[in-house]
Protein backbone atom coordinates (compact mmCIF):
# COMPACT_ATOMS: atom_id res chain seq x y z
CA UNK A 1 0.00 0.00 0.00
CA UNK A 2 2.84 2.11 0.47
CA UNK A 3 5.44 1.11 -1.80
CA UNK A 4 5.69 2.94 -5.37
CA UNK A 5 7.36 1.99 -8.36
CA UNK A 6 8.35 4.94 -10.86
CA UNK A 7 6.91 4.53 -14.04
CA UNK A 8 7.44 6.76 -16.86
CA UNK A 9 3.85 7.67 -16.63
CA UNK A 10 4.06 8.53 -12.60
CA UNK A 11 7.68 10.30 -13.30
CA UNK A 12 5.87 12.47 -15.98
CA UNK A 13 2.72 13.51 -13.95
CA UNK A 14 5.12 14.10 -10.96
CA UNK A 15 6.80 16.73 -12.93
CA UNK A 16 4.50 18.19 -14.16
CA UNK A 17 2.69 18.72 -10.77
CA UNK A 18 6.08 20.09 -9.19
CA UNK A 19 6.66 22.66 -12.06
CA UNK A 20 3.18 24.37 -12.36
CA UNK A 21 3.54 24.13 -8.34
CA UNK A 22 6.39 26.50 -8.02
CA UNK A 23 5.24 28.08 -11.82
CA UNK A 24 1.92 29.00 -9.49
CA UNK A 25 3.58 29.78 -6.30
CA UNK A 26 6.37 32.35 -7.49
CA UNK A 27 4.49 33.82 -10.25
CA UNK A 28 1.13 33.83 -9.78
CA UNK A 29 0.96 34.06 -5.87
CA UNK A 30 3.62 36.70 -6.15
CA UNK A 31 1.53 39.26 -8.08
CA UNK A 32 -1.50 38.68 -6.36
CA UNK A 33 0.63 39.21 -3.03
CA UNK A 34 2.12 42.73 -4.39
CA UNK A 35 -1.21 44.31 -5.66
CA UNK A 36 -2.40 43.57 -1.77
CA UNK A 37 1.07 44.73 -0.16
CA UNK A 38 0.54 47.95 -2.26
CA UNK A 39 -3.58 48.97 -1.22
CA UNK A 40 -2.49 47.95 2.46
CA UNK A 41 0.55 50.13 3.01
CA UNK A 42 -0.01 53.31 4.98
CA UNK A 43 2.06 55.37 3.15
CA UNK A 44 0.19 58.56 4.54
CA UNK A 45 0.74 61.82 2.80
CA UNK A 46 2.51 63.35 5.95
CA UNK A 47 5.42 61.83 4.42
CA UNK A 48 4.99 64.51 1.27
CA UNK A 49 6.74 67.94 1.17
CA UNK A 50 3.68 70.37 0.79
CA UNK A 51 5.80 72.68 -1.22
CA UNK A 52 5.95 70.16 -3.73
CA UNK A 53 2.62 69.05 -4.59
CA UNK A 54 1.21 71.17 -7.71
CA UNK A 55 -2.31 72.76 -8.39
CA UNK A 56 -4.25 70.56 -9.20
CA UNK A 57 -7.27 70.44 -11.85
CA UNK A 58 -10.00 67.43 -10.71
CA UNK A 59 -12.34 66.61 -13.58
CA UNK A 60 -16.06 65.18 -12.60
CA UNK A 61 -17.95 63.51 -15.34
CA UNK A 62 -21.12 63.70 -14.05
CA UNK A 63 -24.38 61.64 -16.04
CA UNK A 64 -27.26 61.63 -13.81
CA UNK A 65 -25.42 61.62 -10.80
CA UNK A 66 -26.89 64.55 -9.31
CA UNK A 67 -27.79 62.79 -5.75
CA UNK A 68 -24.55 61.71 -5.60
CA UNK A 69 -22.40 64.98 -6.40
CA UNK A 70 -24.38 66.53 -3.12
CA UNK A 71 -21.83 63.95 -0.88
CA UNK A 72 -19.21 64.07 -3.67
CA UNK A 73 -17.83 67.22 -4.31
CA UNK A 74 -18.25 68.36 -0.68
CA UNK A 75 -16.12 66.03 0.16
CA UNK A 76 -13.51 66.55 -2.84
CA UNK A 77 -13.34 70.08 -2.61
CA UNK A 78 -12.73 70.03 1.47
CA UNK A 79 -10.09 68.02 0.82
CA UNK A 80 -6.92 68.70 2.40
CA UNK A 81 -5.02 69.95 -0.11
CA UNK A 82 -2.66 72.74 0.99
CA UNK A 83 -1.45 73.56 -2.74
CA UNK A 84 -4.15 75.46 -5.13
CA UNK A 85 -7.11 73.24 -7.16
CA UNK A 86 -10.03 73.74 -8.84
CA UNK A 87 -13.17 70.78 -9.28
CA UNK A 88 -14.80 71.30 -12.75
CA UNK A 89 -17.80 69.29 -13.12
CA UNK A 90 -18.36 68.12 -16.98
CA UNK A 91 -22.61 67.56 -17.11
CA UNK A 92 -22.98 65.43 -19.99
CA UNK A 93 -26.27 66.55 -21.07
CA UNK A 94 -26.54 69.77 -18.83
CA UNK A 95 -29.06 67.73 -17.01
CA UNK A 96 -31.03 70.69 -14.64
CA UNK A 97 -30.76 68.33 -11.64
CA UNK A 98 -26.91 68.56 -12.27
CA UNK A 99 -27.03 72.21 -12.11
CA UNK A 100 -29.14 72.53 -9.24
CA UNK A 101 -26.84 70.87 -7.01
CA UNK A 102 -23.90 73.25 -8.71
CA UNK A 103 -25.58 76.16 -8.24
CA UNK A 104 -25.98 75.83 -4.22
CA UNK A 105 -22.59 73.94 -3.86
CA UNK A 106 -21.18 77.31 -6.02
CA UNK A 107 -22.03 79.73 -3.18
CA UNK A 108 -19.88 77.82 -0.92
CA UNK A 109 -17.00 76.87 -3.13
CA UNK A 110 -15.32 79.36 -4.95
CA UNK A 111 -13.09 76.97 -6.69
CA UNK A 112 -15.94 74.56 -8.25
CA UNK A 113 -16.82 75.08 -12.11
CA UNK A 114 -19.31 73.01 -14.41
CA UNK A 115 -18.98 73.27 -18.27
CA UNK A 116 -21.32 70.52 -20.12
CA UNK A 117 -21.65 68.62 -23.41
CA UNK A 118 -24.27 68.92 -25.57
CA UNK A 119 -26.87 66.53 -25.47
CA UNK A 120 -27.35 66.56 -29.57
CA UNK A 121 -23.67 65.34 -30.28
CA UNK A 122 -23.62 62.13 -31.78
CA UNK A 123 -21.25 59.88 -33.52
CA UNK A 124 -18.70 60.44 -30.84
CA UNK A 125 -17.75 59.56 -27.85
CA UNK A 126 -19.50 61.26 -24.90
CA UNK A 127 -17.27 60.43 -22.60
CA UNK A 128 -14.37 61.19 -24.66
CA UNK A 129 -16.19 64.59 -25.30
CA UNK A 130 -16.55 65.58 -21.61
CA UNK A 131 -13.13 64.81 -20.84
CA UNK A 132 -11.48 67.11 -23.87
CA UNK A 133 -14.27 69.82 -22.48
CA UNK A 134 -12.52 69.28 -18.55
CA UNK A 135 -9.30 69.07 -19.59
CA UNK A 136 -9.40 72.00 -21.80
CA UNK A 137 -11.08 74.08 -19.34
CA UNK A 138 -8.45 73.08 -16.67
CA UNK A 139 -6.40 76.26 -15.49
CA UNK A 140 -3.81 73.58 -13.69
CA UNK A 141 -1.12 71.51 -15.34
CA UNK A 142 -2.10 68.42 -13.32
CA UNK A 143 -5.97 66.82 -13.83
CA UNK A 144 -7.23 63.85 -11.76
CA UNK A 145 -10.15 62.36 -13.55
CA UNK A 146 -13.02 61.24 -11.66
CA UNK A 147 -16.75 60.39 -11.94
CA UNK A 148 -20.10 61.78 -11.02
CA UNK A 149 -20.95 58.15 -9.34
CA UNK A 150 -17.68 57.32 -7.38
CA UNK A 151 -17.42 57.88 -3.14
CA UNK A 152 -14.11 59.59 -2.02
CA UNK A 153 -13.14 57.58 1.72
CA UNK A 154 -10.33 59.85 2.70
CA UNK A 155 -9.56 63.16 2.76
CA UNK A 156 -6.47 62.45 1.76
CA UNK A 157 -6.81 60.98 -1.15
CA UNK A 158 -6.33 64.03 -3.98
CA UNK A 159 -3.14 64.52 -1.77
CA UNK A 160 -1.94 61.08 -1.94
CA UNK A 161 -3.04 61.40 -5.57
CA UNK A 162 -1.17 64.43 -6.74
CA UNK A 163 2.33 63.98 -4.31
CA UNK A 164 3.84 61.72 -7.22
CA UNK A 165 3.91 64.41 -9.67
CA UNK A 166 6.44 66.56 -7.44
CA UNK A 167 9.02 63.31 -8.50
CA UNK A 168 8.51 63.53 -12.31
CA UNK A 169 5.73 61.37 -12.60
CA UNK A 170 3.00 61.93 -15.25
CA UNK A 171 0.09 59.20 -14.98
CA UNK A 172 -0.75 58.25 -11.75
CA UNK A 173 -2.81 55.36 -11.85
CA UNK A 174 -5.70 54.93 -8.99
CA UNK A 175 -8.23 51.86 -8.29
CA UNK A 176 -11.87 52.21 -7.79
CA UNK A 177 -13.78 49.52 -5.85
CA UNK A 178 -17.03 48.70 -7.01
CA UNK A 179 -19.21 47.96 -3.99
CA UNK A 180 -23.15 47.41 -3.30
CA UNK A 181 -24.66 50.81 -2.73
CA UNK A 182 -26.76 51.98 0.28
CA UNK A 183 -30.95 52.74 -0.75
CA UNK A 184 -30.83 56.35 -0.02
CA UNK A 185 -34.29 56.22 1.37
CA UNK A 186 -33.46 53.95 3.79
CA UNK A 187 -29.54 53.96 4.18
CA UNK A 188 -29.08 50.55 4.39
CA UNK A 189 -27.00 48.20 1.89
CA UNK A 190 -29.14 47.20 -1.32
CA UNK A 191 -30.55 43.70 -0.75
CA UNK A 192 -28.02 42.41 -3.90
CA UNK A 193 -24.81 41.81 -2.30
CA UNK A 194 -21.74 40.98 -5.33
CA UNK A 195 -22.01 37.55 -6.29
CA UNK A 196 -18.66 35.77 -5.36
CA UNK A 197 -18.04 35.28 -9.04
CA UNK A 198 -18.11 38.82 -9.69
CA UNK A 199 -16.10 40.06 -6.63
CA UNK A 200 -13.41 37.15 -8.04
CA UNK A 201 -13.23 38.23 -11.52
CA UNK A 202 -13.05 42.24 -10.35
CA UNK A 203 -10.14 40.94 -8.34
CA UNK A 204 -8.94 39.36 -11.06
CA UNK A 205 -8.40 41.97 -13.47
CA UNK A 206 -7.80 44.44 -10.77
CA UNK A 207 -4.85 42.03 -9.84
CA UNK A 208 -3.78 41.39 -13.52
CA UNK A 209 -3.58 45.67 -14.54
CA UNK A 210 -2.53 46.84 -10.74
CA UNK A 211 0.32 44.49 -10.75
CA UNK A 212 1.36 44.33 -13.40
CA UNK A 213 1.76 48.95 -13.21
CA UNK A 214 3.36 48.00 -10.06
CA UNK A 215 5.98 46.05 -11.77
CA UNK A 216 7.38 48.95 -14.18
CA UNK A 217 4.85 47.67 -17.03
CA UNK A 218 1.78 49.94 -16.51
CA UNK A 219 -1.01 49.44 -19.45
CA UNK A 220 -4.67 50.08 -18.33
CA UNK A 221 -6.49 52.53 -15.78
CA UNK A 222 -9.92 52.88 -14.25
CA UNK A 223 -11.67 56.58 -15.64
CA UNK A 224 -12.66 56.50 -11.66
CA UNK A 225 -9.27 57.40 -10.59
CA UNK A 226 -6.48 58.23 -12.78
CA UNK A 227 -4.11 61.74 -12.91
CA UNK A 228 -1.88 62.59 -15.84
CA UNK A 229 -0.74 65.91 -16.69
CA UNK A 230 -2.08 67.92 -19.64
CA UNK A 231 1.06 68.15 -21.74
CA UNK A 232 0.81 64.41 -21.71
CA UNK A 233 -3.03 64.66 -22.90
CA UNK A 234 -1.75 67.35 -25.61
CA UNK A 235 1.35 65.77 -26.71
CA UNK A 236 -0.71 62.42 -27.44
CA UNK A 237 -3.01 64.50 -29.72
CA UNK A 238 -6.09 63.72 -26.96
CA UNK A 239 -8.07 60.54 -27.80
CA UNK A 240 -7.63 60.97 -31.54
CA UNK A 241 -6.26 57.66 -32.41
CA UNK A 242 -9.72 56.00 -30.72
CA UNK A 243 -12.65 58.18 -31.78
CA UNK A 244 -13.79 55.30 -32.99
CA UNK A 245 -14.51 53.27 -30.13
CA UNK A 246 -17.33 54.72 -27.64
CA UNK A 247 -14.85 53.60 -24.70
CA UNK A 248 -11.68 52.83 -23.70
CA UNK A 249 -10.87 56.56 -22.99
CA UNK A 250 -8.53 55.23 -19.68
CA UNK A 251 -7.39 51.72 -20.70
CA UNK A 252 -6.55 52.62 -24.50
CA UNK A 253 -4.86 56.27 -23.60
CA UNK A 254 -2.98 54.70 -20.75
CA UNK A 255 -2.00 52.24 -22.84
CA UNK A 256 -0.16 55.10 -25.31
CA UNK A 257 1.32 57.37 -23.05
CA UNK A 258 2.01 55.40 -20.15
CA UNK A 259 5.44 53.24 -19.27
CA UNK A 260 7.73 52.27 -15.74
CA UNK A 261 9.37 55.54 -16.40
CA UNK A 262 7.15 58.13 -16.59
CA UNK A 263 3.74 56.01 -14.37
CA UNK A 264 3.30 55.03 -10.81
CA UNK A 265 0.56 53.29 -9.35
CA UNK A 266 -1.33 54.89 -6.26
CA UNK A 267 -3.32 51.94 -4.36
CA UNK A 268 -2.40 52.98 -0.59
CA UNK A 269 -6.05 52.63 1.32
CA UNK A 270 -6.36 56.90 1.57
CA UNK A 271 -6.19 57.04 -2.37
CA UNK A 272 -8.90 54.10 -3.19
CA UNK A 273 -12.26 55.25 -4.04
CA UNK A 274 -15.67 53.02 -4.20
CA UNK A 275 -18.10 52.94 -7.03
CA UNK A 276 -21.48 52.50 -5.76
CA UNK A 277 -23.93 50.19 -7.50
CA UNK A 278 -27.27 49.68 -7.24
CA UNK A 279 -27.52 47.13 -9.64
CA UNK A 280 -24.39 45.10 -8.94
CA UNK A 281 -24.88 42.22 -11.50
CA UNK A 282 -26.15 44.20 -14.35
CA UNK A 283 -23.24 46.75 -13.70
CA UNK A 284 -20.33 43.97 -13.61
CA UNK A 285 -21.89 42.51 -16.72
CA UNK A 286 -21.75 45.56 -18.84
CA UNK A 287 -18.17 46.75 -17.50
CA UNK A 288 -16.75 43.36 -18.12
CA UNK A 289 -18.35 43.76 -21.80
CA UNK A 290 -16.85 47.07 -21.99
CA UNK A 291 -13.64 46.47 -20.62
CA UNK A 292 -12.85 43.39 -22.62
CA UNK A 293 -13.67 44.81 -26.17
CA UNK A 294 -10.66 47.36 -25.52
CA UNK A 295 -8.67 44.44 -23.98
CA UNK A 296 -8.06 42.74 -27.03
CA UNK A 297 -6.64 46.13 -28.57
CA UNK A 298 -4.37 46.99 -25.32
CA UNK A 299 -0.35 46.49 -25.88
CA UNK A 300 0.65 44.17 -23.05
CA UNK A 301 1.89 40.92 -22.47
CA UNK A 302 -0.45 40.33 -18.91
CA UNK A 303 -2.87 38.59 -20.87
CA UNK A 304 -0.02 35.84 -22.07
CA UNK A 305 1.42 35.46 -18.43
CA UNK A 306 -2.42 35.32 -16.88
CA UNK A 307 -3.25 32.62 -19.33
CA UNK A 308 -0.67 30.61 -18.69
CA UNK A 309 -1.26 30.79 -14.73
CA UNK A 310 -4.45 29.71 -15.63
CA UNK A 311 -3.47 27.01 -17.99
CA UNK A 312 -0.73 25.82 -15.26
CA UNK A 313 -3.71 25.78 -12.59
CA UNK A 314 -5.38 23.18 -14.93
CA UNK A 315 -2.36 21.06 -15.66
CA UNK A 316 -1.39 21.21 -12.05
CA UNK A 317 -5.33 20.18 -11.13
CA UNK A 318 -5.33 17.27 -13.86
CA UNK A 319 -2.06 15.84 -13.12
CA UNK A 320 -3.03 15.48 -9.64
CA UNK A 321 -5.76 13.57 -9.95
CA UNK A 322 -3.92 12.22 -12.47
CA UNK A 323 -1.19 11.67 -10.48
CA UNK A 324 -3.55 9.79 -7.44
CA UNK A 325 -5.09 7.31 -10.07
CA UNK A 326 -2.57 5.76 -11.41
CA UNK A 327 -0.32 5.37 -8.61
CA UNK A 328 -3.30 3.20 -7.19
CA UNK A 329 -2.98 1.17 -5.11
CA UNK A 330 -0.10 2.57 -3.57
CA UNK A 331 -1.11 5.58 -1.38
CA UNK A 332 2.24 7.35 -1.63
CA UNK A 333 1.39 9.04 -5.02
CA UNK A 334 -2.36 10.02 -3.61
CA UNK A 335 -0.86 11.76 -0.52
CA UNK A 336 1.69 13.12 -2.49
CA UNK A 337 -0.50 14.61 -4.33
CA UNK A 338 -3.09 15.41 -1.95
CA UNK A 339 -0.38 17.92 0.02
CA UNK A 340 0.83 19.75 -2.81
CA UNK A 341 -2.76 20.59 -3.91
CA UNK A 342 -4.06 21.64 -0.71
CA UNK A 343 -0.82 23.19 0.41
CA UNK A 344 -0.99 25.77 -3.16
CA UNK A 345 -4.27 25.86 -2.70
CA UNK A 346 -4.68 26.93 0.81
CA UNK A 347 -1.23 29.86 0.05
CA UNK A 348 -3.61 31.08 -3.00
CA UNK A 349 -6.36 31.19 -1.26
CA UNK A 350 -5.29 32.90 1.81
CA UNK A 351 -3.24 35.86 -0.38
CA UNK A 352 -6.29 36.25 -2.73
CA UNK A 353 -8.12 36.39 0.48
CA UNK A 354 -5.81 39.58 1.56
CA UNK A 355 -5.45 41.02 -1.70
CA UNK A 356 -9.50 41.34 -1.64
CA UNK A 357 -9.42 42.99 1.68
CA UNK A 358 -7.22 45.47 0.73
CA UNK A 359 -9.40 45.65 -2.53
CA UNK A 360 -12.59 46.47 -0.61
CA UNK A 361 -13.78 43.56 -2.40
CA UNK A 362 -16.09 40.45 -0.98
CA UNK A 363 -13.83 38.17 0.86
CA UNK A 364 -13.04 34.46 -0.37
CA UNK A 365 -11.41 31.31 0.50
CA UNK A 366 -12.87 27.74 -0.32
CA UNK A 367 -14.40 29.06 -3.97
CA UNK A 368 -10.91 30.41 -4.72
CA UNK A 369 -9.65 27.42 -6.13
CA UNK A 370 -12.91 26.42 -8.27
CA UNK A 371 -13.13 30.08 -9.88
CA UNK A 372 -9.54 29.79 -10.29
CA UNK A 373 -10.78 26.71 -12.41
CA UNK A 374 -13.83 28.16 -13.98
CA UNK A 375 -12.22 31.89 -14.78
CA UNK A 376 -10.80 31.35 -18.99
CA UNK A 377 -14.72 29.51 -19.33
CA UNK A 378 -16.26 32.40 -17.93
CA UNK A 379 -13.83 34.96 -19.86
CA UNK A 380 -13.99 32.77 -22.79
CA UNK A 381 -17.77 33.06 -22.72
CA UNK A 382 -17.47 37.03 -22.34
CA UNK A 383 -15.33 37.02 -25.79
CA UNK A 384 -18.13 35.21 -27.57
CA UNK A 385 -21.04 37.76 -26.35
CA UNK A 386 -18.39 41.22 -27.15
CA UNK A 387 -17.77 39.44 -30.53
CA UNK A 388 -21.27 39.40 -31.35
CA UNK A 389 -22.33 42.80 -29.80
CA UNK A 390 -18.65 44.38 -30.76
CA UNK A 391 -20.84 47.12 -32.76
CA UNK A 392 -22.09 48.66 -29.57
CA UNK A 393 -18.73 49.68 -28.48
CA UNK A 394 -18.16 51.98 -31.06
CA UNK A 395 -18.60 55.05 -32.23
CA UNK A 396 -19.26 55.59 -35.59
CA UNK A 397 -21.66 52.33 -36.57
Amino acid sequence: MFEIQFTPIIIALLCGVCVCFFYLLLGFRHYISSVGRAASADNTAQETDDTQLPGVSVIVCAEDDARNLETLLPAILDQDYPAPFEVIVVNDGALPSTKEVIARLEERYSNLYMTFTPLESRSLSRRKLALTLGIKAARHEVVVLTTGNTRILSDKWLRLMARHFGQGKEVVIGYAAPVAAIDPDSEEAVKEPWKRLHAFDTVRTAVEYLSWGLAGRPYRATCHNLAYRRSVFFRNKGFSRTLHLKYGDDDMFVNEVANGANTVVEISQGAIVEVPEMQPQPAHKVSKLRYGYTAGKLRTWSRVFFGSCSLAWWIFTGCCIGLALVGLPSLVPLIAASVLYLSLTLILAFAWRSTSRALHSRSLLITVPWFMTFEPIYNLWYRIKGFIKRGSNLSWS
